[in-house]
């Protein structure tokens, strides 16, 4: 049925409201950012950017943000401005941005998900920079199938995917950009690339935490998770398989999905303490990271975890596995070569018992590596110095 005739059958008030909530909806759900850094001379290079619009709409002053993403969006987008290009923003997976944008043209496409894949088709004559905040799709759908497979083996619960995915697709990584940066391990994507550029993220920071000692000899027994949705991807699961044998030391969880505890049907131990969503600048997170020597998260596939990088900010030991981004930040992190049950008991139960001397030495170094190299102000640094190489 043509909209005209739709419309004459409809109500004229109840036919605003149907308009009004596409409108809204439209607004809301996928914003476009236009024109940044034009100089309205009409010959500027332009330069488009599919990631995340959020930074730019959102009330900095009053909202609890959360994550590290919006802050580094600004300085991406800051930087490519600083090389003279009008710059437009789209959400990376906003395919209805494309006709908003489909009588511009871009020197540079920047980003990932779909819109950024369509873009380059739509554009091959730009320069296209593949921007990997997480590992390759194949290698992150092959890792989580097998911890999908690992958790059937030992509960006889089966399921589906929540991780992989969703923004980094098989046929995006068919095609050859121009550039790529990742987060992650750059070998992972030396056969395509011949200079992949590796970046690190940034970490959230409580602005009222400072440097202190703390008492290792208890709080070398102490391990924080701290995760979101893929629980399972992210190894909470064999964590809990591990304390529930274990009554001297303790797993302490923030923001484990609802819909995820009830698929792990976690056991009521007093060694197991949850704690629901924690506000990084919270006096509870200060709490936290005073009972806690380590951060744990034995994730099957990641860029470079910014939850473990904030713990790092605070002076947590981070465990990690590893190939999920921490690789090159040396004798900094305690890289796990496993993933089991019986290698991750093992594992917890010599560093519960390391010398709270050196945990202290190592807790320090940890926050100074962690001050040098995930601060906003290094990744703007880093970012900058590698996009000079590519402009």
């Amino acid at each position: 049925m043509q909209i005209p005739i739709l419309r004459m059958k409809i109500n004229n008030k109840v036919w605003n409201y149907i308009k009004d909530y596409f409108y809204y909806h439209r607004i809301s759900d996928t914003p476009v950012i236009l024109n940044i850094n034009d100089d309205c001379k009409g010959d500027q290079k332009r330069a488009v950017i599919c990631y995340l619009t959020y930074s730019f709409l959102c009330d900095w002053g009053s909202t609890n943000i959360g994550r590290t993403q919006p802050f580094e969006i600004m300085k991406i987008v800051k930087t490519i401005s600083g090389f003279g290009y009008a710059v437009d923003i789209i959400g990376c997976n906003d395919l209805k941005a494309l006709v908003v944008l489909k009588n511009r043209k871009y020197d540079l496409i920047f980003g990932f998900g779909e819109a950024f894949y369509q873009m380059t088709n739509l554009h091959p004559n730009a320069k296209s920079i593949l921007y990997m905040t997480e590992n390759t799709p194949a290698f992150s759908y092959k890792q989580e199938k097998e911890r999908i497979d690992y958790f059937y083996q030992r509960h006889g619960r089966k399921i589906n995917l929540r991780r992989s995915g969703k923004y980094f697709k098989k046929h995006h990584l068919d095609k050859l950009y121009s550039h790529v940066i990742t987060m992650g391990e750059a070998e992972l994507l030396q056969n395509s690339y011949s200079n992949p550029k590796s970046i690190f993220p940034t970490g959230l920071r409580n602005i009222r935490y400072s440097f202190t000692e703390k008492n290792h000899l208890q709080s070398r027994n102490n391990y924080l998770w701290f995760g979101s949705t893929g629980a399972i991807h992210k190894g909470l699961d064999i964590l809990l398989d591990v304390f529930y044998k274990r009554d001297d030391i303790i797993l302490h969880i923030c923001g484990l999905d609802k819909k995820e505890r009830k698929i792990l049907n976690i056991r009521q131990k007093d060694n197991i303490i949850e704690y629901g969503h924690v506000d990084v600048n919270s006096d509870a997170y200060l709490e936290l990271i005073q009972k806690c020597t380590y951060i744990i998260l034995p994730s099957c596939s990641e860029g470079f975890s910014t939850a473990v990088t904030t713990g790092m900010l605070h002076g947590l030991i981070p465990i990690v596995i590893k190939d999920t981004g921490f690789n090159r930040a040396g004798d900094n992190v305690i890289l796990l070569e496993d993933y089991k049950v019986d290698y991750l008991a093992e594992t917890i139960n010599e560093l519960s018992c390391s010398d709270p001397h050196e945990l202290s030495k190592l807790s320090k170094k940890v926050f100074d590596f962690a001050q040098e190299n995930f601060s906003l102000e290094a990744f703007e640094n880093h970012f900058r110095k590698i996009m000079t190489e590519i402009i």
